[in-house]
């Protein structure tokens, strides 16, 4: 009798011998495995990622002071910035500008010839700019070239939609300003620019509306409150302005 419970107690001893290095064996193998599950979850997208906001999209992007105010520009080469055209339209082609890239390691501050304004068939009338003037609404500048500036990396605005997260980075009234919001529609009022909810203020005018998964440039911003709705600000999409710069065979 004695030896059948003894028999009992050994047998239990080795289930639970057993179970317990099943157990750490399945935590082994899991710990080994969970890197590669949380990779393939984020990659292909079956958990939302949150991207990181990188910081060095603030250093090519440059306060642009004129005779008649200031705007912002951005480097898309160690060369081109592009800006709004409006922002320095009361200047011709060859005509320089004072650019400051404030956010630059060096605080880097140089001169910058008007390369290029876009042609436009919507002017200004009785002090009014029709929303159609914006389709177009870009200018290039060029400077020396500086290595220690990275560019910003054009992207698609195609592929743009409601809700996007972006950032604008800009100089309104002179001082800097980095905000971030969301792509409210992919249409302006029935024309092709974007509209966003992002804070922007005169000054911001030229700068990079960036999407932020990929820190991307998809717009440039062209607009704010004082040309449309309160809260509402536009932005001219890069894909027309690629068309725009391919068209005067400008490499960017």
């Amino acid at each position: 009798m004695l030896l059948g419970v003894t028999e009992n107690l050994q047998e239990d001893n080795r289930i639970a011998i057993k179970k317990r290095i099943a157990a750490a064996t399945t935590v082994f193998i899991i710990s080994l495995l969970l890197p590669f599950i949380l990779f393939a979850l984020f990659h292909f997208k079956i958990l939302p990622s949150k991207p990181a906001f990188n910081s060095d999209i603030q250093e090519p992007v440059a306060k642009v002071i004129t005779n008649n105010g200031v705007g912002t520009a951005f480097l898309i080469n160690s060369t081109t910035m592009l800006t709004a055209r409006h922002v320095v339209e009361s200047n011709k082609i060859g005509d320089q500008v004072d650019v400051i890239f404030e956010h630059s390691k060096k605080q880097f501050q140089t001169k910058a010839t008007i390369k290029f304004i876009a042609p436009t068939s919507q002017p200004a009338i009785g002090g009014k700019v029709p929303l159609e003037y914006f389709l177009t609404d870009v200018a290039v500048l060029e400077i020396s070239s500086n290595n220690d500036i990275e560019p910003l990396i054009i992207g698609e605005s195609d592929a743009v939609a409601n809700l996007d997260d972006v950032i604008l980075i800009g100089y309104p009234s002179g001082d800097y300003s980095i905000t971030k919001g969301n792509i409210n529609n992919t249409t302006y009022q029935g024309v092709n620019l974007f509209k966003l909810d992002a804070a922007s203020n005169p000054g911001n005018s030229g700068g990079p509306c960036i999407l932020k998964d990929g820190n991307t440039v998809i717009g440039i911003l062209v607009g704010s409150s004082a040309t449309a709705q309160q809260g509402e600000n536009i932005a001219l999409k890069i894909n027309d302005v690629k068309r725009i710069l391919s068209a005067a065979k400008i490499t960017y």
